[in-house]
């Protein structure tokens, strides 16, 4: 398994718009790739689970006190005789579970092989994982195919379960990686892989890629005419900055507020003025 780091944690991390004490996330939020290049193996129905490894997984560690602002899957090589036959879950550290693909890439499995595809799940994609033509490489949305009319439309669950370790109810996941926004990105993130064909096979040569979004879940509220920001003690070496609301960019500032550590949190408090403030956290 590998990590390497996008924007370093040396730009900055979030940023949040004091006006009624809302946050916003900052578009320049750190971001790391982690993967897992093992061979993945997609063997016929039975016996289940008939993959393997049963999961597949990545341990994601040297992100404390960051949660994930998106998050975006890649396979590397996806090979197989019947692509409609593959469904595809992932499970985060805290038993969030998206559904990345199921019933897609054409239902013939006599014109639908495909060979070293590498697809992209991505909430942000323009399109959908094509239910009854071949697949390609690309990036798409995560997408279940059992959705389709062409099925009945019975509400999107599966006919089946994941068996275990996935999670119970592994068949009414939701398709949408939004499921791990301002989630803890630390721990271990497993990557099942099922085949539901009891004659057609096929792997993924290179495994999987995990590339995380993160910030600092900087809080903001309230308190009389005082503004209270705060954040996990574990980020350290940061700098609280402000700027007067909707004057634009280049107009940060160090707040000299001496923070304050009560439990695992760090506090700054400073007076309201004018229309509010925006704030945001950087590292020194």
């Amino acid at each position: 398994m590998k990590r390497k780091a996008g924007k370093e944690l040396s730009k900055l991390l979030c940023a949040g718009f004091f006006l009624g004490a809302s946050v916003q996330a900052s578009p320049g939020a750190a971001y790391f790739l982690f993967s897992n290049t093992n061979l993945i193996t997609l063997n016929t129905w039975n016996p289940l689970p008939n993959t393997a490894p049963y999961p597949s997984s990545i341990n994601v560690a040297g992100l404390a006190g960051l949660v994930v602002t998106r998050a975006t899957v890649t396979l590397q090589g996806l090979t197989h005789q019947s692509p409609s036959d593959v469904a595809l879950l992932l499970v985060g550290p805290q038993n969030q579970r998206a559904l990345l693909m199921a019933e897609v890439g054409g239902q013939d499995a006599r014109y639908s092989n495909v060979t070293n595809l590498t697809l992209i799940f991505d909430d942000n994609a323009t399109q959908t994982l094509p239910v009854f033509s071949n697949l390609t490489s690309g990036t798409f949305k995560p997408t279940d195919g059992w959705l389709d009319p062409y099925f009945g439309d019975p509400g999107g669950v599966l006919p089946y379960d994941f068996p275990f370790p996935a999670p119970l109810g592994s068949s009414n996941s939701v398709s949408a990686l939004s499921v791990f926004q301002n989630a803890d990105p630390t721990g271990t993130w497993n990557l099942f892989a099922l085949d539901d064909s009891s004659v057609y096979s096929g792997y993924i040569s290179n495994g999987w890629e995990l590339s995380l979004s993160v910030a600092v879940p900087l809080q903001i509220t309230q308190s009389l005419t005082n503004v209270v920001v705060s954040w996990p003690a574990s980020v350290t070496n940061c700098q609280l900055q402000s700027s007067p609301a909707f004057l634009g960019a280049n107009t940060w500032s160090n707040v000299v507020t001496t923070p304050v550590s009560i439990a695992d949190r760090v506090y700054v408090t400073n007076s309201i003025s004018g229309e509010g403030a925006l704030y945001r956290l950087v590292t020194n």
